[in-house]
């Protein structure tokens, strides 16, 4: 069992890691804005940043998952692992809302251009703006997914392992 709590603590490691990766990109592909030129720009934002902001609740829901991966490893109890899927449902949560939050990040970066801009030439760069997800917000998704899997199936096998048949005494001969 003690092997299980290790998986939750490993994808732990991981969704801490992905918190700091870029989670959001955008990109401008602005064709013909000057004389045959073709300019791009690209701006990534992580879990942290003003644009994403929920990786501070995926970081504490990673530390959470983690320490109760090691301390149900340490302590070969099932259920402590399988505690570890609360938190993970949270991070699950975080990365779903990060998701929701595509257009904040396009206009975070429209915010940062010059405010000299002309409102149509604003309006016409809003347009050209693509926002996608990044390598960051995959890596939290899948750790999530593991933290989550790997919960239930050790809450599951020590369940099952605890629920067995009762041994009844052998009757006495006479």
């Amino acid at each position: 069992m003690s092997w299980l709590g290790l998986v939750v603590a490993g994808a732990a490691v991981l969704l801490l890691v992905s918190a700091v990766l870029p989670w959001v990109k955008v990109t401008l592909q602005a064709d013909g804005l000057t004389s045959g030129a073709a300019h791009s720009l690209d701006r990534s934002f992580n879990g942290f940043e003003g644009a994403v902001g929920w990786g501070y609740l995926t970081l504490v829901c990673a530390l959470a998952a983690g320490a109760l991966g090691v301390l149900g490893a340490v302590l070969r109890n099932g259920r402590l692992v399988g505690a570890a899927t609360i938190p993970g449902l949270l991070g699950l949560l975080s990365v779903g809302l990060a998701a929701t939050r595509l257009d904040s990040a396009k206009s975070t970066v429209l915010d940062g251009q010059p405010r000299a801009l002309p409102p149509v030439v604003r309006v016409l760069l809003g347009k050209q703006l693509h926002a996608s997800l990044d390598i960051g917000w995959f890596v939290a998704l899948l750790m999530t997914l593991v933290i989550i899997g790997v919960g239930v199936a050790a809450f599951a096998a020590a369940v099952g392992r605890s629920s067995g048949p009762v041994r009844q005494p052998p009757l006495p001969r006479q």
